[in-house]
């Protein structure tokens, strides 16, 4: 049996593993409120702005 074989046979029936870095951390615990946050923000000045019939100009 060569080494091609065995490689084909081995599979990781287990799937992908959990990736515990910092960065992933990071970016779950503050990447994601923080764009909630900023799109509330967004629409609640778009709304307020259009509810006062302001252009914005950009």
């Amino acid at each position: 049996m060569s080494s091609e074989d065995q490689n084909e046979n081995e599979v990781n029936e287990d799937g992908p593993g959990v990736n515990g870095d910092l960065a992933s951390w990071l970016y779950v615990l503050g990447g994601i409120p923080m764009m909630i946050i900023f799109f509330v923000v967004l629409f609640g000045v778009v709304g307020s702005c259009d509810s006062q019939n302001v252009m914005l100009h950009g």
